[in-house]
């Protein structure tokens, strides 16, 4: 549920996605829920845990395109839809709050960055244009593909959710396609740390996105629970 402040800025931001930027219908409602639901579940999980709600006041511009790199950084959140759509959602706040307090994007040095990187001009922004080559410097949880892999195959590449197989549903292009999930978010540990089995498991996109459906990270056998409850007689 958002304050009142909080509702203040949400009039404002779709208001300049669907005038100054000209993104409407259900692209607009898209990319708004994300920064509200999804985008704030994936920043508790993998950068700050404190993280509550980006319209709040309190984040600086140089906070929020931190947080920007630090997801768009990790492959694992990008595969799945959730992850992109909400790599695409914090864009997009950014661009608005930097309209809203006068600020030039191109003229802000990110710590760590290449001092001649130019994130891009306004008008490329207005034509939707991608593909600039820039280098920066961020810091990441690391991950452990071996750990990842033996989850995957101990699965059978099946979602222990829901059961759903990608390649007995879209053929070889489906083949050893799922994700890993963290039950115990990697942002709750300080350092690096052993991975027990115990605490990965493997998703379809879909019940990965649900996990992270709430602001607390949802207890797997909960989810499952409640599929099958859904699901028992259909």
């Amino acid at each position: 549920m958002l304050t009142e402040e909080q509702k203040a800025v949400h009039s404002e931001y779709r208001k300049y996605l669907r005038i100054v930027e000209g993104i409407k219908g259900n692209m607009l409602n898209t990319l708004v829920n994300a920064t509200e639901k999804s985008l704030p579940t994936l920043i508790r999980e993998h950068v700050r845990q404190d993280f509550n709600c980006i319209y709040d006041d309190k984040y600086s511009i140089e906070e929020l395109l931190s947080f920007s790199a630090k997801l768009k950084s990790d492959d694992e959140i990008l595969a799945g839809y959730s992850g992109y759509i909400s790599s695409k959602a914090i864009e997009a706040y950014i661009r608005f709050y930097a309209n809203k307090i006068g600020i030039d994007l191109s003229s802000i040095q990110m710590p760590d960055n290449n001092p001649g990187e130019n994130p891009g001009t306004d008008e490329e922004e207005r034509q939707m244009v991608e593909g600039r080559l820039t280098e920066a410097k961020i810091l990441r949880r690391q991950r452990n593909r071996a750990a990842r892999q033996k989850c995957l195959e101990d699965s059978g590449y099946t979602c222990y959710i829901c059961g759903f197989n990608f390649e007995k549903a879209y053929g070889e292009i489906g083949k050893n396609f799922l994700e890993v999930h963290h039950t115990k978010p990697l942002a709750t540990y300080d350092d690096e740390h052993p991975i027990p089995q115990s605490e990965l498991c493997a998703l379809c996109s879909n019940c990965h996105s649900m996990v992270h459906r709430k602001r607390e990270v949802m207890d797997v056998d909960e989810l499952k629970r409640l599929f099958e409850s859904n699901n028992q007689n259909k």
